[in-house]
């Protein structure tokens, strides 16, 4: 969960509609959250340049005198995609993180994929079909086989693909995109069905304040682009377009997933005040990074980030984490066609653990399914999410978690390391991590390799039978780590992503409580620490029942962390204890957060809007 990156030019926005003009009726619209913040601007509505690949294509063949010709034609496009490709790049790298630039490093693999190229030329060769038709054939069996895969991911990747076989049909076509930077106006707010990282990093960001898109997931790269400019954005946002005008007031909270269309005066006075309220807050909790997370009462709480890419390093640090609590090395695995090797995990872990300066860093074994490493796994799965994951690939790929331990162990005499291996499921499957471990010790000793033999090294506890059998695995691991993401989906049999069903996943529900107090309990009786790393650890009204459950450390994100230590500043042990007994007895998941609500509304009300 992400603070609000406050709209600063608020004030600039007229409060009400020209006099002469009849004032449009103010429309509410929900979404999903892509991207915390507050923002207020005019409308942009963007239609670029769109193909739609499900429509069948008109099948032109060509004479035998023209097949060099057309498979020149063809070649042509995908050098100008490529190039078009790096400009992006170098355009956009300006304005977001390195790592996430990366998404048009995808784009250039797509462009450069050999099997495209060759299966396009064939086409051409043998049907005798023109450059276009061969390609259009060939993206639909492709995207047909994706659509086959119902894995988010996978279905975020073919989005990647539409936008790259977007292009270099516009380049078979000699079109161009149709987005115009020139016209957009100062303080727009872009709306659209949908709109591809390629065409957002064509945009002039110095006139965007946000994003409100009909299409798309939290994960997509539009949102992910968004969440790096610091740019408020909301997806899913069904049938907008068909309500916005261009030059609107529109009003987006990022951080809800709600949009308001033509504002009245008073809701627009109501927002001024709210995005100056949270400003003066996050400049005094930006100011008091350096305070200790401590009850009223004197209980201290260790409050450390999540991290998903490594170079995040420093903004952990600006917001006064006390280490990581987790690092997610997923981002070394995506969108490459090989696993990386020892040396380059070696470098990105040892690079992160001298920049924390000592402070402890849990760094989590690669936790992702076979089905999207094409390197690791082939196999498809029904339900990837039940299936090959995580520990489990191990059993497949068992080089994957030899080079990582590896790298891991070496790294280790940089820091404070702690190694954490999710998807733990029972005994046995950590018993074996352990002795892969001792074995990789004894192998880097006899190679001369300096390392660290006595790296801690803990599991999540985010599956049901891991927290039941939470006694057995304290007594040989070295901490916990509780992902509740995981654990209440697994817990209560429920995706939270999908809608028709997101109403069970309720974190409250007293199944999910006793499970986390069971998993500190056990802790607590061996004397090993445990953490809560996911949402829950940055939800304002979970903060007090975490600490009335005696957890120890919280890892969030790192713009969470100042509103969560002063939460933590404004209660006490004693009331956190009584707000967590009620929740425990309580007979309903909703009905279990109820004294906590109350609690934070006295105590806090102020903070816990910038988490909310």
């Amino acid at each position: 969960m992400m603070t609000a990156q406050i709209d600063p030019d608020a004030d600039s926005i007229p409060l009400c509609q020209t006099p002469h003009i009849p004032a449009k009726k103010e429309i509410l619209f929900h979404g999903i959250p892509a991207s915390a913040g507050i923002c207020i601007g005019q409308v942009f509505l963007y239609d670029g340049l769109t193909v739609d690949f499900s429509a069948p294509p008109e099948l032109k063949k060509i004479h035998l005198d023209h097949i060099d010709s057309e498979i020149l034609l063809f070649e042509s496009a995908l050098d100008s995609t490529r190039d078009e490709i790096k400009q992006l790049k170098n355009k956009i790298g300006k304005s977001i993180s390195e790592q996430d630039a990366k998404i048009f490093d995808v784009h250039l693999l797509i462009a450069e994929d050999r099997q495209l190229h060759d299966g396009v030329v064939q086409s051409i060769r043998k049907d005798h079909y023109t450059a276009e038709c061969a390609f259009i054939l060939y993206v639909q069996r492709y995207l047909a086989a994706f659509a086959a895969i119902k894995d988010p991911y996978i279905q975020e990747r073919a989005s990647d693909i539409k936008d790259v076989s977007g292009r270099i049909l516009g380049h078979l076509r000699h079109e161009t995109s149709s987005v115009e930077t020139e016209s957009l106006p100062k303080d727009s707010i872009i709306i659209a069905k949908d709109i591809p990282p390629s065409d957002v990093a064509l945009l002039d960001f110095n006139h965007i304040k946000g994003f409100a898109i009909e299409s798309g997931s939290r994960s997509c790269h539009t949102s992910i682009l968004a969440r790096s400019m610091g740019l408020p954005a909301i997806v899913g946002m069904h049938s907008i377009t068909n309500h916005a005008e261009n030059g609107d007031t529109v009003l987006i909270d990022g951080s809800l997933g709600m949009m308001i269309l033509n504002p009245c005066q008073e809701t627009l006075v109501f927002y001024r005040e709210k995005i100056n309220r949270n400003n003066e807050l996050m400049r005094i909790l930006r100011e008091s990074s350096a305070n200790v997370a401590e009850t009223t009462d004197g209980y201290r709480v260790q409050l450390c980030a999540n991290l998903i890419h490594a170079e995040d390093v420093d903004e952990c640090l600006s917001n006064g984490a006390q280490g990581i609590g987790l690092l997610r090395t997923e981002f070394m695995f995506l969108n490459t066609p090989v696993a990386p090797d020892e040396e380059q995990q070696y470098q990105v872990y040892s690079k992160l653990l001298k920049a924390m300066g000592g402070r402890p860093v849990t760094i989590r074994t690669i936790d992702i399914g076979g089905d999207k490493l094409s390197y690791a796994y082939s196999a498809k799965e029904a339900n990837p999410f039940l299936g090959q994951r995580a520990i489990r690939l191990t059993h497949v790929r068992p080089e994957l978690m030899r080079t990582q331990l590896r790298a891991l162990l070496r790294a280790g005499i940089h820091g404070d390391l702690r190694i954490m291996i999710p998807m733990v499921t029972n005994l046995q499957e950590v018993e074996e991590i352990l002795e892969l471990r001792d074995e990789l010790v004894t192998e880097l000793q006899y190679q001369g390799l300096p390392h660290n033999p006595r790296v801690k090294i803990g599991i999540m506890i985010e599956i049901p039978s891991a927290a039941l059998i939470a006694d057995e695995l304290a007594k040989i691991v070295d901490f916990f780590s509780i992902g509740t993401n995981d654990l209440v989906q697994y817990t209560l049999a429920v995706d939270r992503m999908n809608e028709n069903v997101s109403y069970l996943y309720q974190p409250g529900h007293s199944a999910v409580l006793q499970l986390i107090q069971k998993t500190v309990q056990a802790a607590r009786r061996h004397n090993i620490y445990v953490s809560v790393c996911g949402e829950l650890a940055a939800d304002p009204y979970f903060v007090p029942i975490l600490i009335g459950l005696d957890v120890l450390q919280l890892s969030m994100s790192p713009s969470s962390i100042g509103p969560v230590r002063e939460i933590v500043r404004r209660i006490s042990k004693i009331d956190a204890e009584r707000i967590t007994k009620n929740a425990m007895s309580a007979d309903h998941a909703a009905s279990a957060l109820m004294a906590s609500r109350e609690y934070i509304q006295d105590h806090a009300a102020d903070v816990a809007a910038l988490l909310s």
